[in-house]
C-alpha cells in the first residue's frame, strides 16, 4: 500500500505527485467518488447554464443536469457536493506535495522550485474557482490543518491566490517541461484574472449578501492597474498568439495548434485507462447520433440571446450556433482527420438549434468510447488575455487603446464580404462594459466564464430578468422557469449541504 509517508522520496515520484494536481481539471473520480466532477462535464454544466448563453432543452431529462440548465439548483444537488469535494482534493495534493518536497534531494538545476511553483499556482487556481462560485471559502495553505476551518472572507481567500500565482510568475519558465502545464505566462494571465474580478466586482457593487462575501476592501483602480501590467507582458512577451483558424480551438485533432493560444486546458487523454476523458455528449455537442456522426444529446441548448449578439460576416457565429447533426453526407476534412458538419441554422426558432462550437471526429475514428472526447478544453486562452487586457485598459483610462483590442480579437471573425471595420461599427456600445461583456460572450460562449462574468459586473439579475419568453424555440420552453426561480442571492452557489453536515463552522450563503 503506497501512503504518504512511503510516497514522496524521489524526484520522479515528486513529477507524478505533481501529475495529480494537475489531473484534477480532468478527473473521472477522486478515490472512486464522483462522476467527471470538473472541467470535464460538471463545472461546465454548472457555469455555463441558465445564462443569457445557456439553458435546459426541456423540463423532462436527467435531473442532476437538468437544474442547472434551467436555474432550480440547490444545497442538495450532487454536483454542487462532488465540485467541492474534487477541487479541494486538488488543493489536498498540492498542500501534500510542496510539504513533502523539501526533504527531496536530486533535482536537477532548478526543478524543485519550479514544481512547488507549479503546484502552488494549482492551489491559487482551485482556491479561485471555489471562491467565484461560492465566495468566501476554507483557506488551506499546508497540510495537517483543521477540516473544520470555517470560511474565509474573500479578502483572506485572495490573499493566498495572489501571493500563489505570483510565486508562480517569479518562478516557471516561458513554457513548462511537459507541454500544456503552467508557465511564467500561466500565472500571469491568471493574475489578470484574479485582478480583473476583484476590480470589476467592486466597482460594480456585486452584493456578497454575507459578510465574508464583501468586495468592500478591494482598491479596484489598483487591482486594474494590476491587471494592466501582467496582460501587457503576456502582449509583448509571451508568444502566446490568436491562431488563424477560431475551429481549430475545438476540436479534438487539432491540439498543436490549440498551444500556440491556450495558456491552460483540461487536458484529455487518447486512452481511456488514463482516466482522463471528457464528456461532452449530453450537454455541449450538436444534437446528433453519438455513434453515427458524433452528436450528443443537446440537453443544453443555446440562447436566443446568444445568436443575436452576432451580425452576418461573424465567422463565431455559425460556428458556435449551429443546427444538429443529420446527415452521414454532411463532413468535412480537417487536416486529414473526418468531421461531421451540423446542419445550416435558419433561425433560433428551430428545434435543432444546438451547441456547435465543440466537434468530436468521425466516431468510426475513435479508439475510445463513442461518447468520450479526448478535446483539450480551453480554461484561459491569449483571447481572453486580450478581452481582460482592453477591459484594463479602459478602466486605466484609455478607451481609445481598448477599442482597438477589440478590433484585434474581432478580426480573425471577419469572413469574406465583410471587414473587421464593419463588426466593429455593428458591435459598438455607447457603454464600453456592455460591449466588452457582449464581445466576452461571442468569443468565450461556452468555455464556463459567463457566469462569473454576469456576476463579477453584477448584472445577473438584469440578465435574467431580460431573456425573452417570446423568440427563439428553447427560450419559450426554459426561461420562463428561470425567471420564476431567480433571485438575485443566487448569484453565488450555495455550500454544499453535505459540507455543512458535516462542518457545523461552515456558513450557508443567503437563500439556501
Amino acid at each position: 500500500m503506497v501512503t504518504t509517508d512511503s510516497y514522496y522520496k524521489t524526484p520522479e515520484e515528486a513529477e507524478i505527485a505533481l501529475t495529480g494536481v494537475y489531473h484534477i481539471l480532468s478527473a473521472t473520480a477522486v478515490q472512486n467518488f464522483g462522476n467527471n466532477s470538473t472541467f470535464s462535464r460538471s463545472l461546465m454544466v454548472m457555469l455555463n447554464g441558465a445564462t443569457d448563453e445557456v439553458l435546459a432543452v426541456n423540463n423532462q431529462f436527467e435531473p442532476e443536469h437538468r437544474v442547472w440548465g434551467n436555474g432550480t439548483f440547490t444545497a442538495q444537488s450532487n454536483f454542487v457536493n462532488e465540485t467541492w469535494v474534487f477541487l479541494y482534493s486538488g488543493i489536498s495534493r498540492a498542500n501534500y506535495l510542496i510539504d513533502r518536497i523539501e526533504a527531496i534531494e536530486g533535482f536537477t538545476g532548478n526543478r524543485k522550485n519550479e514544481i512547488i511553483a507549479e503546484a502552488r499556482f494549482m492551489r491559487g487556481f482551485y482556491h479561485m474557482i471555489l471562491s467565484m462560485m461560492h465566495g468566501g471559502i476554507p483557506v488551506y495553505d499546508g497540510v495537517g490543518q483543521d477540516i473544520t476551518k470555517p470560511r474565509s472572507t474573500i479578502q483572506e481567500v485572495y490573499d493566498l491566490i495572489l501571493a500563489d500565482y505570483k510565486f508562480a510568475y517569479e518562478t516557471l519558465q516561458d513554457r513548462a517541461q511537459v507541454q500544456g502545464r503552467a508557465n511564467k505566462w500561466t500565472a500571469a494571465g491568471f493574475l489578470a484574472k484574479a485582478h480583473t474580478y476583484l476590480a470589476s466586482a467592486k466597482n460594480s457593487g456585486l452584493n456578497g449578501f454575507i459578510d465574508i462575501n464583501s468586495f468592500d476592501w478591494v482598491d479596484s483602480d489598483q487591482h486594474y492597474r494590476e491587471a494592466l501590467t501582467y496582460t501587457q507582458a503576456i502582449v509583448s512577451n509571451s508568444g502566446y498568439v490568436l491562431i488563424p483558424r477560431y475551429d481549430y480551438l475545438f476540436r479534438e485533432s487539432t491540439k498543436q495548434h490549440q498551444y500556440q493560444e491556450t495558456l491552460l486546458a483540461a487536458e484529455a487523454s487518447t486512452s481511456a485507462t488514463r482516466d482522463a476523458i471528457h464528456l461532452l455528449a449530453n450537454t455541449f455537442l450538436p444534437q446528433g447520433n453519438q455513434n453515427v456522426t458524433g452528436g450528443g444529446f443537446g440537453w443544453f441548448r443555446p440562447t436566443d440571446e446568444l445568436h443575436k449578439k452576432y451580425v452576418v460576416g461573424d465567422f463565431r457565429r455559425d460556428h458556435n450556433l449551429t443546427g444538429n447533426l443529420n446527415s452521414v453526407n454532411n463532413f468535412e476534412m480537417i487536416e486529414g482527420v473526418k468531421y461531421f458538419v451540423p446542419r445550416t441554422l435558419p433561425n433560433t426558432n428551430q428545434g435543432y438549434y444546438s451547441i456547435g462550437k465543440y466537434r468530436m471526429i468521425d466516431p468510426a475514428l475513435k479508439l475510445l468510447p463513442k461518447w468520450a472526447s479526448t478535446m483539450n478544453l480551453p480554461i484561459l486562452r491569449f483571447a481572453d488575455v486580450l478581452l481582460m487586457h482592453a477591459e484594463a485598459q479602459y478602466f486605466t483610462g484609455n478607451e481609445a487603446g481598448a477599442r482597438t483590442t477589440l478590433s484585434t480579437i474581432r478580426q480573425r471573425a471577419v469572413t469574406a464580404g465583410t471587414t473587421v471595420t464593419a463588426l466593429n461599427d455593428a458591435y459598438r456600445k455607447a457603454n464600453f462594459v456592455d460591449e466588452l461583456l457582449e464581445e466576452r460572450s461571442r468569443e468565450l460562449c461556452f468555455e464556463n466564464w459567463r457566469r462569473i462574468d454576469l456576476a463579477r459586473f453584477n448584472k445577473f439579475d438584469q440578465t435574467i430578468n431580460g431573456l425573452s419568453t417570446t423568440e427563439g424555440f428553447y427560450n419559450r420552453v426554459t426561461v420562463p422557469i428561470i425567471q420564476t426561480n431567480w433571485r438575485p442571492e443566487r448569484v453565488w452557489f450555495p455550500i454544499p449541504i453535505i459540507q455543512i453536515d458535516l462542518n457545523k463552522n461552515l456558513v450557508p450563503n443567503q437563500g439556501y
